[in-house]
């Protein structure tokens, strides 16, 4: 038996440089694939939450429902909040009221999105809030939540027990790394809009 030598000598260095630069250039484009889909999704939610300040303002002429007499509320205004839900830790948007008189805020009777606890957000967003007239920055999450009230002539509705605008600022829409992606500019005017 004669045995024939083989010509198979390997990869040479030049094959594997070339393998794993093709090796770099596909995770690369797929970490940038995610990248822009993370952001699209945040993108959404800034225009989705702006979408919800506009139905509220169309809807300040409209007598608020309690959720649970399910009773008209006269003297009321109805408004919204973004809030971060303490289960799921994701961000809502939910339909509320306001009551002058106690200064308090109720579940309105027209919330009935995710078992009441509103419009849910993606999982991908965060927003920071600035509040208008003063500057203050927080994240809204845990117990920290921005209510938004608009009075009858389309302004925003300054609570009188505290002083503040409700809501009136700018919503910072951020991924989860902390880059932002849109801002929802609300102004004391009652105007809106997102870049």
């Amino acid at each position: 038996m004669i045995y024939k030598k083989s010509d198979n000598k390997g990869y040479s260095l030049i094959e594997l440089i070339i393998v794993i630069a093709i090796i770099g250039i596909v995770s690369t484009m797929s970490l940038l694939s995610i990248n822009v889909l993370f952001s699209a999704k945040v993108k959404a939610d800034s225009q989705t939450f702006n979408s919800e300040i506009g139905l509220l303002k169309e809807d300040r002429f409209t007598v608020p429902t309690d959720s649970i007499t399910n009773t008209t509320k006269e003297g009321c205004y109805k408004s919204i909040r973004i809030y971060q839900n303490a289960t799921d830790g994701r961000l809502y948007v939910q339909k509320i009221y306001y009551d002058p008189t106690t200064g308090a805020h109720y579940l309105e009777a027209s919330e009935n999105r995710n078992n009441g606890s509103g419009l849910k957000l993606t999982s991908y967003t965060s927003v920071t809030y600035v509040e208008q007239r003063t500057g203050a920055t927080y994240d809204v999450k845990g117990s920290d939540d921005v209510r938004i009230v608009f009075n009858k002539d389309g302004t925003v509705h300054l609570e009188s027990s505290t002083g503040k605008y409700l809501g009136a600022g700018k919503f910072i829409f951020k991924k989860r790394n902390g880059d932002a992606v849109a801002n929802v500019y609300l102004r004391a005017n009652g105007s809106h809009n997102v870049r």
